[in-house]
């Protein structure tokens, strides 16, 4: 099928009367000016006008969607496994190297595209996220109204999430409990990077064997915030096998932007990837209930570790 990305939005109230590229460039405020201004923009009520001057004056109403290269469209993603299926809720295996929703480099490497190539609508939303590099359960609603239960229920608490992690080192502890709060790294040069900082996090955390100088980690959040896990194992002194960002050096996460990693660089990060998957994800219902659904140790991790069990 036809890969198209962009954006498309509906005029509001508000913004009548505002020239096209003001109103693209609020709404789509990570782009730049100049980049905004070279997007391909048709009216969806009368497409047969072809692309819009930017100098027009939007009209409340108005469907307009904003085309955008796709960044990836050669790459054939990999596919995440059905894990369960409902009325309501859908869950997958998510393979590492796919991102829940598109971003400035993913396009069809991403669950929102899975989700329309295999014939699910649009209202099918992912109730929480995990890293690009992470794999295993994630939970999808299938209907707004399990959107918005789920993640209120989410923002309570209420789902139970356990994942594993192939460290580096031995811990000399069984069982460990990281409460640094967390917060943007200023220091970084990368953006997103997270550190020490004010939000209240938890993660409870208890080793399952060692393999060959790395180490097995169930970890346990108990709050859900950006890189978590990541940065309290490696606040702990034993990052996650694989971590580009919080691993030997944040340099060789700011070289895989724009390069492949060398041989010696791959070497050093000792996996392609992250080794954190999310394991076990317990999903309450709106009848009061509970799902339990697990996901299997993915093969690229058993090369690290033979896994839990």
């Amino acid at each position: 099928m036809a890969v198209e990305a962009g954006w498309t939005f509906e005029v509001d109230f508000g913004s009548e009367g505002e020239r096209l590229d003001v109103y693209l460039s609020k709404r789509i405020p990570r782009l730049s000016r100049a980049r905004t201004a070279r997007l391909v923009v048709v009216d969806l009520d009368a497409p047969a006008r072809g692309p819009l001057k930017k100098s027009l004056l939007v009209r409340a109403g108005q469907r307009l969607f904003a085309r955008r290269p796709v960044p990836d469209a050669g790459v054939v993603p990999p596919t995440p496994k059905v894990l369960y299926e409902d009325a309501r809720l859908l869950v997958i295996d998510k393979p590492a190297g796919l991102a829940a929703h598109p971003t400035a480099t993913r396009f069809v490497a991403t669950v929102k595209h899975w989700l329309k190539t295999e014939g699910y609508d649009d209202g099918h939303e992912p109730i929480h996220r995990l890293d690009v590099e992470t794999s295993g359960v994630m939970a999808i609603a299938r209907t707004p109204t399990m959107a918005r239960w789920a993640k209120m229920a989410l923002a309570e608490g209420r789902f139970e999430k356990t994942y594993l992690a192939v460290v580096e080192g031995a811990p000399a502890w069984t069982q460990r409990t990281c409460e640094v709060p967390l917060g943007p790294a200023p220091e970084s040069e990368v953006r997103l990077k997270i550190g020490a900082g004010h939000l209240p996090s938890r993660t409870d955390f208890t080793t399952l064997g060692a393999c060959e100088g790395r180490t097995l980690v169930r970890a346990e959040p108990v709050t859900g915030r950006q890189h978590q896990i990541r940065v309290h194992l490696a606040m702990l002194g034993h990052p996650i096998v694989g971590d580009k960002l919080y691993g030997p050096d944040e340099a060789l996460f700011l070289a895989s932007l724009q390069r492949p990693l060398t041989e010696d660089e791959r070497a050093l990060l000792g996996a392609d990837r992250h080794a954190l998957h999310a394991a076990r994800l317990v999903v309450p219902t709106p009848d009061g209930g509970a799902l339990s659904i697990e996901a299997p140790w993915p093969d690229d991790l058993r090369a690290l570790h033979p896994g839990p069990g």
